[in-house]
């Protein structure tokens, strides 16, 4: 229903029926018809236009000229709702029953270029064309004509920028396709395949603009997503460079919040393979070696990690109670464990730039069938650092276990 049309009161179809009454010739109520659908036409209710146009169509009178114009002008009310396949029809109908009808062949014009047919509509110009009686009514089918060549030639253009846009998506699905399973990168609940591949389907949903992991210059960007458990705020980076360190990212962001400064904070994020396990992130780690790490997996194509001031009482808060994993070379954080004895032991690891020695407390992890395994813990540059299921390639002690 259009405007202000509403249904007709059981009065006013009262009044219709005494109007339209059964007594009267066809052609009679077909033109009373015809004309109370040109007051509601006028009056902007083309609804109700339609309605009293199809009434007088019911009717099937004799007179074919008449039925024309019903057609025609039922056909005119389709066009300015839109409804332009329904206002073709009628113009196809007017047409049939008096093909000199001018107003309704232009109109089904109209109707095939919004339609976007233009053969067709070019068609039905001839008709139009040759029917032209003065130098206006040639005028107006030039101005059709223009019409036409210009929306063909729009239309042309929409589709070659429209498979432009699929090839550069395509070639993009594949490139962002590869770069992802290289680098192993797991998505909670999405598989990685091919064949149903597409940029579009890591966008982020949440966001109000346009921001996913796209490829640069052969580097993945990531939007990532830092969560301040303690004051429940979170900080949202929509280019993160996979090459670059979260302490440089982490520098950046203090510029403007203090509480990214690097010195203060420390990263996490929950393991995918171990529940209610956090995993630690150094930060002179690179974000793509922590997005491709075994534990992570990403959520709603948005990245993230939690950040934690490790200067304040939240910090222990935060990981009270909870199972952690050390992401020092990315092993585990021991729990509850006995303490053994102490060793000095000499890490052999690409984690450090040289073999060094630290100070090393072993201890007993004992699992569910009474079994254990050695796990260390050690002090590294004034700071404790959770080191575990070190073997002998990686650390050889200097004395043996007594």
């Amino acid at each position: 229903m259009h405007g202000n049309d509403k249904p007709m009161s059981e009065a006013m179809q009262a009044l219709q029926a005494l109007k339209y009454g059964s007594d009267q010739p066809p052609e009679e109520l077909a033109m009373e018809y015809k004309i109370d659908g040109n007051e509601w036409f006028l009056k902007g209710k083309y609804d109700t236009a339609i309605k009293s146009y199809t009434e007088g169509i019911k009717l099937h009178c004799s007179d074919k000229n008449l039925n024309s114009i019903l057609y025609a002008n039922r056909g005119a009310a389709h066009f300015l709702l839109k409804n332009f396949r329904s206002c073709l029809k009628d113009c196809s109908r007017a047409k049939m029953l008096n093909p000199t009808h001018k107003k309704a062949i232009k109109r089904g014009v109209q109707c095939l270029i919004s339609l976007g047919e233009f053969d067709a509509a070019f068609d039905w110009l001839q008709e139009l064309k040759a029917q032209a009686s003065s130098d206006s009514e040639l005028d107006e089918v030039k101005s059709l004509e223009t019409a036409i060549a210009e929306q063909r030639n729009a239309r042309f253009e929409l589709e070659k920028l429209r498979e432009r846009e699929a090839e550069k998506e395509a070639n993009e699905s594949t490139s962002l396709f590869i770069a992802l399973t290289h680098r192993r990168v797991k998505f909670k609940g999405k598989k990685l395949q091919l064949g149903n591949f597409k940029v579009a389907d890591f966008e982020i949903p949440l966001l109000a603009e346009s921001c996913r992991v796209h490829l640069k210059d052969g580097f993945l960007l990531w939007p990532v997503l830092f969560r301040n458990a303690e004051h429940e705020s979170l900080g949202l980076i929509k280019d993160f460079h996979e090459q670059l360190k979260f302490e440089e990212q982490l520098q950046e962001m203090a510029k403007e919040d203090p509480f990214y400064n690097p010195l203060d904070v420390e990263l996490y994020f929950y393991s995918c393979l171990e529940p209610d396990t956090l995993v630690f992130v150094p930060l002179g780690q690179k974000l793509g070696a922590a997005l491709s790490h075994e534990h992570y997996e990403i959520s709603d194509n948005l990245p993230d990690f939690y950040c934690i001031n490790k200067t304040t009482s939240y910090h222990a808060q935060f990981l009270t109670g909870m199972k952690s994993r050390q992401n020092f070379g990315f092993c585990l954080l021991p729990l509850a464990v006995s303490v053994k004895c102490k060793f000095q032991v000499k890490i052999v690891s690409q984690s450090f730039t040289r073999a060094s020695k630290f100070a090393f407390e072993f201890r007993k992890s004992y699992t569910s069938n009474q079994a254990f395994r050695w796990e260390v813990q050690c002090d590294y540059n004034k700071r404790v650092l959770p080191v575990a299921l070190l073997t002998q390639t990686v650390v050889s002690c200097l004395r043996d276990d007594k």
